[in-house]
């Protein structure tokens, strides 16, 4: 029993009984149109060649002969029936890359109203074709060739005006065109059929062999390639065809009867041409099954079901060019949920997925009129008509807490409202996200508009991002040194490398401009790649020179060790410039090790054999300080600046910058403790034995230029320990 269901399923579906949905409909559609495009270029091209044989094999010899001046007529009657296909060709070629190619369809549809209008031009001269006298006895002689040619005639007709109907209707956006299109292709297909019906029913009786019965099968294999629809209607189609047409030749007619032999090999064609038309029909839907998967995953996000982010912007930019007059009150929306990570770490992934398709819906639900998309992890864009926003978003925020009790998630949003139509979608998204960065650190506000004092940031962030190589290249980026102290005398042992940028527009950029607008853009690895190569330049000048050669600690941010292979690109500029790795210290923020565990250890390990100082910097920013102590092997930890904000009158704060030190030098680690302005914090960190201090009382940062000329002049106090070029080469 169930191997005769299979074989019935398997012979349902290979005949495509069973329904297909749009996107295969229209797979199929798209594929007999592009097929059109082939079967009508070949068309042109064998009427072409037709013509040119006709003139130089009949027409040339016959004027020379005779010297008939008629060389309309004659031109007419000898290839009337060349030209009437060869318009066919050309419009159906054209009408074909009017469905295909949108993006030029204006231009194919002033190409497409000219051949149409030809061919129906040429279809009026039908009564040419029954002069003179004797060719209408001939055809009046024999009633099926003057109906052939009548039906010829008017279906290239029909099928011209169907051409016309149909491109206006595409041109105005109908969103039916598969419709028409169908409707087309089906008098092109008739009209070709026609014509070798008319070729080859007209040589029957006239040439023994009955050669021009392969015009009539050519055709019938155009039509068989061109209507690969349902396989039953296919199938249907040409056997009607191939029945009538036998049926013709024999019973219709007084043609001499068709040989038993002809008559197998013509069934043979006609099962022959069935069975490729079933063959390509479903090789095509397995095809548009693959691509409908493959559509889908780029079209449809798929944890959330919501519209993929490229697909969004794809839609946005649709509905721009086709409601510019009602999209005034438009607004993007950028959507940041609030303590996901959070949630994410309690529940698991798992739960934290299940929370934002939760989320996808809920937005669903109350912005049905327009478009949304989870762009990355917990972030969510919607574009949308301006209309009550601030009160959906607080309904939506409170149904997201609702979500989870316990950690009473909820969003942040940035809006940026939609103003002008040739603005790129993608920019647009960019601001309504950088309007809701601005909210990242806000408690109490929820939603913020993006305003003319958020776009000139915007426009300097972009600039920033834009310009970082021409800044790289062009030396707008200058290296400042702060000095590091020793503890016991406030001898300078070392500098810390900071960077400012001169730039040729904007003047001086603060580095809290600059800096997050990189790390944003994932582009901070250049900086600090070519900030690390100007230090490493002007160690060599000072041991090319016999200066006084400073060690320098030099910052790397937390994207770098995850972005690239950062060990390599030390190891490689140091090497170049020959620095002795003991000049140079790597500072590394304690928020980048929870986020490049991995990487960060094995680049660590690397550094560290090599021979390059590792210090652990902004300890006390973060909540994980113990564990990073226990499972990184830095050698100097350096104390957060915020530590001293609250020393004066508070005995807490002097306890834990005590039990730190004394903790960091119990497992081997030197200590320094940065933003040191007042006598009274350097006094206490020399109580508690810090080791190196760091701050505006012991010196601000200062150009490379300058600080060479402080030491020159004895105003900075170096260590004992500093050593001349010649020392350290």
């Amino acid at each position: 029993m169930k191997t005769l269901k299979k074989i019935f399923v398997g012979f349902i579906n290979l005949f495509g009984i069973p329904h297909n949905n749009r996107y295969v409909k229209d797979y199929l559609n798209a594929s007999n149109m592009r097929s059109a495009v082939y079967m009508s270029s070949i068309i042109v091209l064998l009427e072409m060649w037709m013509i040119v044989r006709r003139f130089v094999e009949d027409l040339v010899p016959l004027w020379q002969k005779s010297g008939s001046s008629n060389y309309f007529m004659d031109v007419f009657s000898n290839t009337s029936g060349f030209w009437l296909l060869l318009s066919l060709g050309i419009t159906m070629l054209f009408y074909s890359l009017l469905y295909l190619d949108k993006k030029r369809r204006d231009k194919h549809f002033i190409v497409l109203l000219i051949c149409a209008g030809i061919t129906i031009v040429f279809t009026f001269l039908f009564p040419l074709e029954l002069y003179p006298q004797a060719k209408l006895d001939k055809y009046l002689a024999s009633p099926w060739k003057f109906m052939l040619l009548i039906l010829l005639y008017s279906s290239i007709m029909l099928f011209a005006i169907s051409t016309i109907l149909a491109a206006f209707y595409q041109k105005k956006g109908g969103k039916q065109e598969w419709v028409t299109s169908v409707f087309v292709i089906s008098c092109f297909a008739f009209a070709c059929l026609v014509f070798g019906v008319r070729v080859s029913y007209s040589d029957f009786g006239n040439v023994v062999e009955h050669k021009q019965i392969i015009c009539f099968l050519m055709m019938s294999l155009y039509v068989g390639c061109l209507l690969i629809w349902k396989p039953y209607v296919s199938v249907g189609i040409l056997g009607t065809i191939f029945l009538l047409f036998h049926l013709l030749l024999t019973t219709l007619s007084d043609v001499r009867p068709v040989p038993d032999g002809d008559v197998v090999n013509y069934i043979t064609f006609f099962i022959s041409l069935s069975m490729v038309c079933i063959s390509i029909y479903n090789q095509r839907v397995q095809q548009a099954k693959k691509d409908e998967i493959l559509a889908r995953s780029a079209n449809v996000d798929s944890l959330t079901e919501l519209h993929s982010f490229e697909y969004f912007i794809k839609l946005v930019g649709e509905s721009i060019n086709s409601k510019k007059a009602q999209l005034e009150k438009w607004v993007y929306l950028f959507l940041d949920i609030t303590s996901f990570k959070i949630f994410n770490d309690q529940k698991g992934f798992a739960e934290g997925n299940k929370f934002l398709y939760s989320v996808g819906q809920t937005l669903s639900k109350y912005f049905q009129d327009g478009y949304i998309t989870r762009q990355s992890d917990d972030h969510f864009l919607v574009f949308c008509p301006y209309v009550d926003i601030e009160e959906k978003l607080a309904i939506i925020n409170e149904e997201i807490g609702k979500l989870d009790l316990d950690i009473r998630p909820g969003i942040k949003v940035g809006a940026y409202i939609f103003r002008d139509e040739n603005e790129d979608p993608h920019q647009s998204v960019e601001k309504a996200r950088y309007a809701c960065g601005e909210l990242k650190h806000t408690i109490g506000k929820n939603f913020l508009i993006y305003d003319t004092a958020m776009h000139d940031n915007y426009r300097l962030v972009q600039y920033v991002v834009r310009n970082i190589d021409r800044a790289i290249e062009n030396g707008w980026l200058e290296t400042y040194y702060q000095p590091i102290v020793l503890g016991d005398d406030n001898s300078v042992c070392e500098m810390e490398a900071l960077v400012r940028w001169n730039d040729e527009k904007y003047g001086n950029l603060s580095p809290a401009k600059f800096i997050p607008a990189l790390e944003n853009a994932q582009l901070i690895y250049k900086l600090d790649i070519a900030v690390f190569e100007i230090v490493c330049k002007q160690l060599k000048h000072e041991i090319m020179n016999d200066l006084p050669v400073v060690p320098v600690s030099v910052n790397f941010s937390r994207a770098d060790f995850a972005l690239l292979d950062m060990f390599e690109n030390i190891e490689k500029i140091a090497s170049r410039y020959k620095i002795p790795r003991e000049l140079i210290s790597i500072e590394i923020t304690e928020s980048a090790l929870s986020e490049n565990a991995e990487s960060l250890k094995v680049a660590m390990k690397k550094l560290k054999e090599k021979g390059y100082s590792l210090w652990l910097d902004d300890f006390g920013s973060g909540y994980s300080s113990l564990n990073v102590l226990k499972e990184y092997d830095f050698d100097l930890l350096k104390l957060d600046m915020r530590f001293l904000s609250t020393l004066t009158n508070n005995d807490k704060s002097r306890a834990l910058i005590s039990s730190v030190i004394s903790m960091a030098k119990q497992i081997g680690m030197s200590t320094i403790c940065e933003g040191v302005e007042r006598e009274e914090q350097a006094d206490f960190l020399k109580s508690v034995n810090c080791d190196k201090l760091q701050g505006y009382l012991f010196g601000k940062p200062v150009p490379y230029k300058q600080m060479q000329q402080m030491i020159e002049e004895h105003k900075i106090k170096l260590s004992g320990e500093i050593k001349r070029g010649r020392k350290v080469a």
